[in-house]
């Protein structure tokens, strides 16, 4: 199974942004494929929670509901959905670094789906993990 692995470090505790990269409602503003998300998507993400998506990958257009199958904060947070008979998986990791810096990475792992949707999934993913640590800067006021 493939997998993407991006990170970023960032100026900002571990809590804050925590709160930030688990809330849903920022997905259509930091990743290039999100669409549109429905669901639980206005608050940091819980166990059990369900986000819809829709998406636009490689011109494709779809919609998938992501789950919170692992809950740990303000250290890790799993989502899985179902494609097919394919599991996709998206894993977040944060460490706090430093002092009140927090070191943010998602790994993504789904079905082979092809050189070109894989290209496409991997340059999405760092595109839209750099735009998300934008995002942490701009939403999380720096430390006093």
């Amino acid at each position: 199974m493939p997998r993407v692995s991006h990170h970023f470090v960032v100026d900002r505790p571990i809590g804050l942004v925590f709160d930030v990269v688990t809330t849903a409602r920022f997905w259509p503003e930091w990743h290039p494929a999100t669409q549109e998300v429905e669901g639980d998507i206005d608050h940091p993400a819980g166990l059990g929670d369900r986000i819809i998506e829709h998406v636009t990958i490689a011109g494709i257009t779809g919609t998938g509901t992501w789950t919170v199958v692992e809950h740990n904060p303000p250290h890790s947070l799993a989502l899985e959905s179902v494609l097919g008979d394919n599991r996709l998986r998206i894993s977040y990791r944060l460490d706090a670094i430093g002092d009140g810096a927090t070191r943010f990475q998602r790994d993504l792992d789904f079905p082979e789906l092809g050189p070109h949707l894989g290209a496409t999934m991997e340059g999405q993913s760092a595109e839209g993990v750099a735009n998300l640590a934008r995002l942490i800067l701009r939403e999380v006021p720096a430390p006093a």
